[in-house]
């Protein structure tokens, strides 16, 4: 194929340069709802900028504090209260972390690097800009936990980087890019306890998935399939063509594969009977439903309700799982973990402890994409 002799020549040009990274605009902490925080510089200097001007220092192990009321931005430094600013900047001057402390609240433990852009709004808006990698190395951290390999990590960084990159203006009317939480990717600032995805990051910079149109892909991944993976138009009516399903036994024996939720079987029925699904599912104890593959609908002669639909409303880990009731009890015994799109995290995982290298998990969970670097972009997407 053409475009794959083509990127390889291109990639092998590329791999040998070193690229700057760019900066991202993260919204952080929002779902703190905060009024009034302390921002303390953990480690080096900052010059703070309240709507472009040069209004105080910050230096190393000191704090100020910021506070949002009427729509009115003001900092206090020293005793000395400034404002109101539509916007407050902390501009690190070297190598900085920074914290933030909720006022009277618990600590939070997350350290953050680069700078801290302040906005006004209902409650403070705090948005790390943050360089690219240092991005991707925290999301790593904070979407896989500790104690993974060095290769499952590659693996996380190249489908962290590829999300980030696909979804810059998901917060566009907001004035950032991403935010920290499950809405894009979770993100807990600088990692703590891997040195792991650090190297991870800076040893994959850069590379990012696309499909055969050269687009971006949407890097879907979830905690644990369930022994088979889903198309894409199942859970979100739309298919992509490299997210479809596919059996996958490397995740059946890990630690999400299997789960059981018990609830009060008045309650099933009383759901059953509000989506118009008759309660003769329920005629025959034991009946086990959709064990052996996975079927996106419940349903009896007449009627159906989406299984995803029954996974949310009754928050279930996932809508691969059979029904049973034991009298006034009713049982789910599921498999996996998420919505089962794309790459099974738990699956790749163990595909690296038996030795599958990062490029060769990406092709079994994504049909006919290519790992490339993300500068290439530009070449192929020209007229």
């Amino acid at each position: 194929m053409i475009l794959r002799g083509t990127l390889w020549v291109l990639c092998t040009m590329f791999c040998a340069s070193m690229w700057a990274s760019d900066p991202l605009m993260i919204g952080i902490l929002a779902q703190h709802n905060m009024l009034r925080a302390s921002v303390i510089a953990s480690k080096g200097n900052f010059e703070i900028l309240g709507d472009g001007q040069l209004i105080a220092h910050l230096n190393c192990a000191q704090s100020v504090d910021v506070s949002v009321a009427s729509s009115e931005l003001r900092i206090i430094v020293k005793g000395k209260s400034l404002g109101p600013f539509k916007e407050i900047v902390f501009t690190p001057q070297g190598k900085t972390i920074f914290q933030i402390q909720p006022a009277g609240g618990k600590t939070i433990a997350y350290e953050y690097e680069g700078a801290l852009v302040v906005r006004d709004s209902k409650a403070l808006v705090l948005i790390n800009k943050i360089d690219s990698e240092h991005y991707v190395a925290g999301v790593i951290e904070a979407e896989s936990g500790v104690n993974q390999s060095a290769e499952y990590y590659k693996v996380q960084a190249i489908i962290s980087r590829t999300y980030a990159f696909a979804n810059l203006r998901r917060h566009e009317l907001e004035g950032f890019n991403l935010c920290d939480g499950t809405h894009c990717q979770v993100f807990h600032g600088r990692p703590r306890n891997e040195a792991k995805v650090i190297v991870a990051a800076h040893a994959t910079q850069d590379l990012v998935i696309i499909d055969e149109s050269v687009q971006l892909i949407t890097a879907a991944f979830h905690s644990n399939c369930g022994g088979h993976t889903v198309s894409a138009e199942h859970v979100w009516s739309k298919p992509l063509s490299y997210c479809i399903g596919r059996p996958d036994s490397f995740c059946i024996s890990m630690p999400h594969s299997t789960w059981e939720r018990t609830i009060e079987t008045t309650k099933w029925k009383n759901y059953l009977e509000s989506h118009d699904v008759s309660d003769q599912l329920m005629a025959t104890k034991d009946q086990a439903f959709f064990l052996s593959r996975k079927d996106i609908w419940l349903q009896d002669s007449l009627r159906r309700s989406s299984m995803k639909l029954i996974r949310e409303d009754l928050k279930l880990r996932s809508a691969f799982f059979t029904v049973h009731e034991e009298g006034d009890k009713t049982r789910f015994t599921g498999q996996g973990f998420g919505h089962g799109v794309g790459l099974c995290q738990e699956g790749a995982m163990r595909m690296a402890q038996l030795g599958y290298s990062y490029k060769e998990i990406i092709h079994f969970y994504y049909t006919d994409v290519f790992v490339v670097q993300r500068q290439l972009l530009w070449f192929f997407q020209q007229d």
